[in-house]
């Protein structure tokens, strides 16, 4: 693919937790994500990466937020974007993976705006890419609550304070 001239590929990791991607039936895992990334860096391929705010629910959100934090640390995509869950076809089918693949008693339960900004933040808190990295980071998607933009390395600490902002008023 690359020598056909593809550079860039968007990945849809969603989660870096394999309890949310077991839950979501998304056939992969944390470690099957960071190989595939990995695969396409060998090639010489761009990597962009969206994880899902809020596809862990009230109950593993915090867990999603770390461990998706975690794999974009060991990958360092040249992209990563977040955007916002949302069901415009209810939430029946993660409900019900949830309740599958989760020994919790909770079902699924969707985050409040504030909640995912919440999770937001503690993604970025846990995100540790090198100052001299070049990670471009975007939450600019329509679904978000808030849109950032910048370079993880360089503006992690003043996107982290904008939307701590947020969270204050």
């Amino acid at each position: 693919l690359r020598s056909k001239g593809l550079s860039l590929v968007y990945v849809g990791c969603e989660s870096g937790d394999d309890i949310v991607l077991a839950a979501v039936n998304k056939g992969e895992t944390f470690e099957s994500s960071l190989g595939a990334l990995a695969k396409l860096k060998d090639a010489g391929m761009k990597r962009s990466v969206m994880i899902l705010v809020g596809l862990g629910g009230r109950e593993h959100s915090e867990r999603h937020a770390k461990r998706s934090a975690a794999l974009c640390n060991e990958a360092q995509p040249e992209y990563l974007s977040v955007l916002t869950t949302s069901f415009p076809r209810g939430k029946g089918r993660v409900e019900m993976g949830y309740e599958k693949n989760d020994d919790s008693r909770e079902i699924f339960a969707e985050p409040t705006p504030r909640e995912g900004l919440a999770e937001l933040e503690l993604f970025l808190q846990s995100i540790d890419m090198p100052r001299s990295g070049k990670t471009i980071f975007r939450s600019d998607h329509a679904s978000n609550y808030l849109v950032l933009k910048g370079r993880l390395g360089r503006d992690r600490d003043r996107m982290l304070q904008d939307l701590r902002d947020v969270l204050d008023a």
